[in-house]
């Protein structure tokens, strides 16, 4: 270990010394390790009833007889493995050291009772860690601190004033634990746990020590007591915690009856259950949720579409209602310390184990939604689709302050991993979704506010993160001539063209997301547009020169119009093969003419062809075009 900490050549050198020194050290006091024999010489020489060689000699010597009648030796008996366990170890130490009456409580609570903190810590990280089992680090350090509790090393040669306090310092306790089984590792993780548990295991920043009376880890557990019995005072904290990371998002927090998560708001809401659900039978749960989709209050719920379940997860549950109730009774201490008479040391004892079951309570709430039910329609009836995070990684790891963190990683689950929810709607799926277009049973037009709305009702259409989506893609689809677009609602004329100011209506043109009005917008197929004004200089006379401003002549002129667009010529060509190069204004433009070359002839051909000398970003080639293909059915899942 010192070889290891060493700080350049001169302190290997001197670890290497000391390696030496230590081999030759070991083999004078072999069976004993040599910081027990220096305990018993340096330190509890200062107690004044201790008896330096038959004392010395009685309780080694019934440290090896227990060592040997349980089958426990090891290579050297250090001061971690006496075994403080066995009846006539303890009173041949205490006979030595005195006190024993005063230290039974320690003992009991931190060593040898049956719900003792050593032990209990040792069988959880044999359960953990399977090459720890039979190895008992975490009592080997309890006990090796316990045994330095007492006496006191002088404070130096020559020194006669009053000894050093009891206890032992991190490297002098890394010294006399370390082994070919036990390494630093396993001994600082052991060590924090001691701290955080054992009842009468006192640290003043430099010195770990067993005391007679008991650390504040004693009052806090009684203060969780206290708590543990208002159980509704931990349930409302948990609340009140979960509330403030959820706060600003689209999110409702524990909802008790379905009347309490809102309908009609256009927006993918995610409902977390209260921590309650997750202890109910599972037939139990699935009913519950069905009828949180289907009902709102006393009436139906419109926007199934456009909500989700966060479930809480039952193997988290306890551990955050075990570390709030922890959390809640280290505040109360922390709030009565003149009470306890706390010193400055125990204060910031308090501190650290208020920011470790912080800690604790932070990971527990992360963990605590990990499921997200969303409702989708099978066989004439709703049923649940399970879309769980599991072990999969997420980019959402880190928030500043840490408010969203828990919402934020659902909505990463069901946006990028899972992909459920987008942020993005083609505008070709409008068309197709709600059937525009001029043939058979396919309106001519529609009202935006149904458009918003049938996003958000219909099961199986794109569940969209907000309405947002549903405005840009009827500004991309004005843009590229899928549709018009213009405000109020129209009346359908007998020609089949809507009764409007053809002025009124945008149509292929650049339209800005926030022009559109979706509570009274409408939506018109180009084939229903009014017709455009004919200008002055559109019109002609029978002798082809400039028109007068007699009514006959215009009417002439229209009627000439009509009966050329009612005979189109004949090409003589049955295929019709096109190749260009086109930019993303360009392809806007020329996907109209294509489209209009799909009315002539039913269907085309398209091959698309694109190359990146920098390679394509995954994700955006996923969501911007693999995506929208397959959700118009124009490719399959595997294509790409």
């Amino acid at each position: 270990m010192r070889r290891a900490y060493a700080d350049g050549e001169p302190g290997r050198q001197q670890a290497e010394d000391e390696g030496l020194a230590l081999r030759e050290r070991i083999k004078a006091s072999y069976p004993f390790h040599p910081a027990l024999i220096d305990l018993m010489r340096e330190r509890w020489a200062a107690i004044p009833d201790f008896q330096r060689t038959r004392g010395a000699l009685r309780f080694l010597a019934s440290c090896l007889r227990a060592a040997h009648r349980g089958g426990a030796s090891r290579p050297l008996l250090g001061p971690g493995d006496v075994p403080i366990h066995d009846n006539d170890v303890r009173l041949a130490f205490f006979k030595e050291v005195g006190q024993r009456e005063d230290f039974q409580a320690c003992l009991e609570h931190d060593f040898v009772g049956a719900n003792a903190r050593t032990r209990r810590i040792d069988n959880r990280r044999a359960l953990e860690v399977t090459a720890e089992s039979g190895k008992q680090p975490a009592t080997r350090l309890a006990t090796t601190m316990l045994l330095y509790s007492f006496g006191g090393l002088a404070r130096g040669a020559g020194d006669h004033g009053d000894p050093l306090p009891p206890g032992i310092g991190e490297r002098d306790l890394f010294g006399a634990t370390l082994g070919p089984d036990l390494d630093t590792t396993t001994i600082q993780a052991c060590l924090k746990e001691l701290k955080e548990q054992c009842l009468y295991l006192h640290f003043d920043s430099v010195r770990y020590c067993f005391k007679k009376d008991p650390n504040v880890t004693l009052l806090v557990e009684q203060e969780a007591e206290v708590v543990a019995r208002n159980e509704s005072r931990v349930e409302a904290r948990i609340r009140q915690m979960i509330e403030e990371r959820l706060a600003g998002q689209q999110a409702i927090v524990w909802p008790q009856k379905p009347g309490d998560v809102p309908d009609g708001e256009p927006r993918f809401l995610i409902a977390y259950l209260p921590l309650e659900f997750a202890d109910k039978p599972e037939a139990e749960q699935q009913s519950d949720a069905i009828t949180l989709f289907e009902q709102c209050g006393n009436r139906p719920r419109a926007y199934r579409n456009g909500l989700g379940i966060a479930v809480p997860t039952a193997g988290q549950v306890e551990a955050l209602r075990r570390g709030v109730r922890y959390l809640l009774a280290v505040e109360r201490v922390q709030q009565r310390w003149r009470e306890h008479n706390l010193t400055r040391g125990q204060k910031g004892q308090l501190r650290e184990r208020k920011a470790t079951e912080s800690a604790a309570v932070e990971s527990a709430l992360l963990k605590l939604y990990g499921e997200v039910w969303l409702p989708k329609s099978g066989d004439g009836e709703l049923t649940l689709e399970t879309i769980s995070l599991g072990g999969r990684p997420l980019q959402t790891t880190l928030d500043e302050k840490k408010r969203a963190l828990i919402h934020r990683r659902l909505i990463e689950l069901l946006m990028t991993v899972q992909r459920r929810v987008f942020g993005t709607v083609a505008p070709g799926r409008i068309v197709e979704l709600f059937r525009l277009g001029d043939e058979g049973e396919r309106q001519t037009g529609i009202a935006t506010d149904k458009v918003r709305a049938g996003f958000f009702e219909f099961l199986g259409f794109p569940r969209l993160l907000s309405s947002q989506a549903v405005r840009k893609a009827i500004a991309r689809g004005v843009e590229t001539g899928l549709f018009g677009y213009t405000i109020g609602r129209p009346q359908l004329g007998e020609d089949g063209r809507y009764q409007i100011d053809r002025q009124r209506v945008s149509f292929e043109r650049t339209v800005a997301d926030d022009e559109i009005d979706l509570d009274s917008g409408f939506l018109i197929v180009p084939t229903a547009l009014p017709p455009k004004p004919v200008t002055v200089s559109e019109q002609t006379t029978d002798d082809g020169g400039d028109s007068g401003t007699s009514r006959d002549d215009d009417s002439t002129g229209e009627a000439e119009t009509e009966t050329k667009a009612d005979e189109p010529e004949e090409t003589g060509s049955r295929t019709v093969a096109l190749s260009f190069v086109a930019d993303r204004k360009n392809v806007y433009g020329a996907w109209n003419a294509l489209a209009n070359l799909a009315d002539l002839t039913g269907a085309v051909s398209i091959t698309a062809t694109a190359e990146a000398a920098a390679g394509y970003d995954r994700a955006k080639l996923e969501n911007g075009v693999l995506e929208p293909l397959r959700e118009l059915g124009l490719i399959e899942e595997d294509e790409e």
